[in-house]
């Protein structure tokens, strides 16, 4: 698998600052993430990539297709996140602090990420994910979680896990955001954030949130 990607790290800062692992939405490129972090913290380490999946007439990328069943995209991200913890274990990025964030599709493959390799991520940060984890059962109220998301082998309290949702997100239907929420209520200590009037989008209280929840 070939990764295009944008990395940005200060030599002079401490070796234990925050890498934010980035992942942009469709049809976009790793240069939607990079704007994105100048709004919550310009002076940021950051590895943004771009996803895997090229769009030539439409321009932009993807990390699965829209037409992709969830089972698909699910496997897919799970591929993908794998890839790029290996990436991460072979530099010399051991005592930083990864934290993965994305947007819309980039923030499910962000999700999974952080959910399957508990022991490399602290935290996580999701701006409007859609989601397509498969539920085992037919019980529309079972948990979509899986057993390897639980972290009771890897630490004893549940890590913090940003959520923000637009309330007029016309792109992620209501029980998507709502089985998202689901999930992470597992094994997270969730922050769960809905912000007025902003459709599938971003906005300034978020990236306050965000900087607060980061304690920026």
């Amino acid at each position: 698998m070939r990764f295009t990607k944008v990395t940005s790290i200060d030599s002079a800062h401490d070796p234990e600052d925050k890498l934010y692992v980035m992942f942009h939405g469709y049809g976009n490129d790793e240069y939607e993430m990079i704007r994105i972090m100048a709004a919550i913290d310009p002076d940021a380490d950051f590895i943004s990539f771009r996803g895997v999946v090229d769009r030539p007439y439409l321009g932009g990328n993807a990390w699965y297709g829209k037409d992709d069943d969830d089972e698909t995209i699910q496997g897919k991200c799970s591929a993908i996140g794998d890839e790029v913890v290996d990436m991460l274990d072979s530099t010399a990025l051991h005592n930083k602090q990864i934290i993965p964030i994305g947007f819309s599709q980039g923030a499910y493959l962000a999700y999974r990420l952080f959910a399957e390799h508990p022991e490399v991520f602290d935290t996580v940060v999701l701006l409007s994910p859609t989601f397509h984890d498969t539920l085992k059962t037919d019980d529309p109220d079972a948990s979509a979680v899986e057993e390897s998301m639980v972290l009771e082998d890897v630490t004893d309290s549940k890590p913090k896990v940003f959520l923000g949702y637009g309330d007029l997100d016309g792109e992620i239907h209501q029980d998507r955001q709502d089985l998202m929420r689901r999930a992470l209520e597992q094994f997270a200590d969730l922050e769960d954030h809905v912000y007025p009037g902003m459709r599938h989008d971003v906005c300034e209280k978020e990236f306050s949130d965000v900087k607060r929840f980061l304690q920026l």
